[in-house]
């Protein structure tokens, strides 16, 4: 008779934060937990549940290092250690960024030898070689950085990951192609969903204190240096006598962006009476804010680094029924996305005069973005519905208990 499959996931976020890893990762374990799998999940989160089926332990924390955190590390490793023991874990996922939680799991999975499956939402690499981290931390040591995140993932069972591109780049550094599952981003459209009418739009616009009138538009997510909200708030800076818009910042600050440091270049900048900053917010009030908005913003930089990356905040915004307004690199995974659905304009250069003239041209033609917005809701619940995709995972799942109860029925052969 076989055991019952006891999985432990490691996320530095989970539910109810209202980050894209948090709401994946929270995808996964409802799915596994709906399917019958015992669950227990590692993250930062401060939070601590119990049920039959589901265990969720936060461990104390505070703001860590950015991009590896060796002290966090060593109490992942501590806690996955007791944790393995006292579920007699068989089964174990990752999910990166950050590389903390795959070389906790790398660690475990050789400890109790169990299978060990990676989720990759992009290569956490890049930003070292990117300004600012470039100018802090020598090139040899960010080449280090690579070298064991490779060998990390070839160690893995399995890897997850969200395109094709990022499969391609993983095969590149020598990991087969047959191994690497690929689950896209998505969003709940049943959370992240459009108001039905404008009393709806009122209401929302009333409580979180927004412009009855103006048209908004909204950037929602981590103040990541991934992220070029310098030169997209200088550009709004030459629209400040336009007024008739508001730029909605709601934020996960992070320990080299803060939100202090966004609104002091708002007041800097003199944009108080068309840029209002919000949050951190849960989940469930970032989708009621997106419902009253008119546009989705993504300002991505566009370092050629980050070709591969369609950033999970666009199919929130698609299924909030917002067109969207993105920068990026061109021939990009973000430009090639946009351009193949048609549901939202592209600036080709993170600069301050071409977000500008994408802002004015969108201002302008406000009574287009409606039927764009439509558009962007039903790309979202056909193809990109967060739940829906996370069943994919039962199957990868499947196949690696079964190579596991193999590989013991072989070993208990031999003995």
């Amino acid at each position: 008779m076989r055991k019952e499959v006891k999985t432990l996931i490691l996320s530095e976020n989970f539910y109810p934060l209202s980050t894209a890893s948090a709401q994946r990762i929270f995808a996964y374990t409802k799915t596994l937990v709906s399917h019958s799998y015992r669950v227990v999940v590692l993250t930062k989160s401060q939070i601590t549940c119990m049920s039959e089926k589901l265990t969720v332990t936060g461990i104390k924390s505070w703001r860590g290092i950015p991009i590896f955190d060796p002290l966090l590390l060593l109490l992942y490793i501590i806690a996955s250690i007791n944790i393995a023991r006292k579920y007699q874990i068989n089964l174990i996922i990752s999910t990166v960024p950050k590389i903390n939680n795959a070389i906790a799991g790398c660690v475990i999975a050789k400890l109790f030898k169990i299978p060990h499956i990676i989720d990759i939402r992009d290569f956490w690499e890049s930003s070292l070689f990117s300004y600012p981290l470039s100018a802090i931390i020598p090139r040899r040591l960010a080449l280090l950085a690579v070298r064991i995140t490779s060998f990390v993932y070839q160690d893995a069972s399995s890897i997850i990951t969200v395109n094709e591109t990022l499969r391609t780049m993983l095969n590149q550094r020598g990991l087969a192609v047959n191994g690497i599952y690929i689950i896209p981003n998505g969003a709940d459209s049943s959370l992240f969903k459009p108001c039905e009418d404008e009393t709806c739009v009122r209401k929302l616009r009333g409580k979180y204190k927004l412009p009855l009138s103006k048209l908004i538009f909204v950037y929602g997510g981590a103040l990541s240096l991934d992220y070029r909200f310098d030169a997209i708030l200088k550009g709004l800076s030459y629209l400040r006598e336009d007024g008739d818009f508001l730029f909605a910042i709601v934020c996960n600050p992070t320990l080299l962006v803060t939100k202090e440091k966004i609104m002091q270049t708002v007041r800097s900048l003199r944009l108080e009476k068309i840029v209002k900053v919000l949050g951190p917010l849960p989940v469930n009030e970032v989708a009621e804010l997106f419902r009253c908005c008119d546009v989705g913003v993504i300002p991505l930089d566009d370092n050629e680094l980050f070709k591969h990356v369609i950033t999970a905040k666009i199919f929130a915004y698609l299924a909030s029924g917002l067109p969207v307004l993105a920068s990026g690199p061109k021939d990009g995974e973000l430009e090639k996305f946009l351009a193949k659905y048609e549901v939202g304009i592209f600036v080709d250069k993170s600069t301050p005069r071409k977000f500008a003239q994408k802002f004015r041209k969108l201002i302008q033609n406000k009574n287009e973005l409606k039927s764009k917005g439509r558009e962007g809701r039903k790309v979202a619940c056909e193809h990109y519905d967060r739940y829906a995709l996370a069943k994919k995972i039962v199957p990868i799942m499947q196949q690696n208990v079964k190579k596991e109860y193999s590989s013991q029925e072989r070993q208990d052969s031999s003995q």
